[in-house]
């Protein structure tokens, strides 16, 4: 009671399986790349921040010298 399975059909079968395995694997490398893209926004987007606290510091002497005093307060004696 055995029936012959149609090689075409077994093939296409296969063909749709590995299809299916490309297409998990695409999306997992396209999301690898997305995630590098996201990176280097947050770095860049870290470095603006840094840049305007420097020039916001720089800009009002208050805040420059409110600056070293927390750096004193906060530095290690030890250190």
């Amino acid at each position: 009671m055995s029936e012959d399975v149609d090689p075409y059909e077994l093939r296409a079968r296969q063909l749709r399986i590995l299809a299916g395995l490309h297409r998990k694997r695409a999306a997992e490398l396209e999301m690898a790349a997305q995630a590098g893209l996201a990176a280097r926004s947050m770095r860049k987007l870290t470095e603006l921040l840094t840049e305007a606290e420097v020039r916001e510091i720089a800009e009002h002497p208050d805040l420059a010298e409110l600056n070293v005093q927390l750096d004193g307060f906060y530095e290690d004696p030890e250190g």
